[in-house]
């Protein structure tokens, strides 16, 4: 059985870090492949329950007090990438598709003061996946100064993480089946808008609306 390593750390995380053991669970094996390797398992569909990414962030309204900063897009994996991880890493790139990427979209908001909330919506060959890539997102800014773990009330199950205070930089992640629905906000943007959201994005993949 091999293992398959979507994220690179380029840092070591801080001596003690109580994020430290599942930040390196998810990066480092992230998701065990089959016995014949670690890829996709459905060539390249989506299963059953999988949304259209497209259709998903087409339909995301824009949240209170924020602005929407152009229509929704299909996103490849080049622009997937950074958005989940927050940088640019080819590597990341090809071990995202190895690991079972279908396809994607972006959508994105801003506040009047500089904030930007990002929508990742992505499905990906496998339910494991999808909850193992947005773990490993989140965790990417677990070991920032000044990072706290978040789980909205609103949202049980779901992983977060805030950085700062005042908070500078949040992540929320969700799996729905073979969809991901990753939010990444920089800057002052409302928790609320955030939530909400994340709250629609859920309810929308779940009850089927759009397919």
């Amino acid at each position: 059985m091999r293992w398959c390593h979507l994220f690179r750390v380029d840092r070591p995380l801080r001596p003690g870090s109580r994020f430290a053991p599942a930040v390196w669970a998810v990066l480092t094996i992230a998701i065990a492949g089959s016995a014949v390797g670690c890829g996709p398992t459905k060539a390249g569909v989506g299963g059953p329950e999988a949304v259209d990414p497209l259709r998903l962030a087409q339909v995301l309204p824009t949240p209170s007090g924020m602005i929407d900063d152009g229509a929704a897009r299909k996103g490849l994996l080049e622009d997937i990438q950074p958005a989940l991880a927050g940088r640019e890493d080819p590597g990341g790139v090809e071990r995202l598709r190895v690991a079972g990427f279908v396809a994607g979209a972006l959508r994105e908001w801003t506040t009047e003061d500089g904030g930007r909330l990002t929508a990742v919506l992505t499905v990906w060959d496998e339910k494991i996946t999808a909850t193992n890539v947005g773990a490993g997102s989140v965790g990417l800014l677990s070991d920032e100064p000044g990072a706290r773990a978040w789980t909205p009330s609103k949202i049980p199950g779901s992983q977060g993480v805030k950085v700062g205070d005042p908070v500078t930089q949040q992540a929320l992640s969700s799996g729905v089946g073979e969809n991901l629905i990753f939010l990444r906000a920089e800057g002052p943007v409302p928790e609320p808008a955030i939530v909400r959201t994340m709250e629609l994005a859920i309810k929308t993949a779940r009850g089927g609306l759009i397919v």
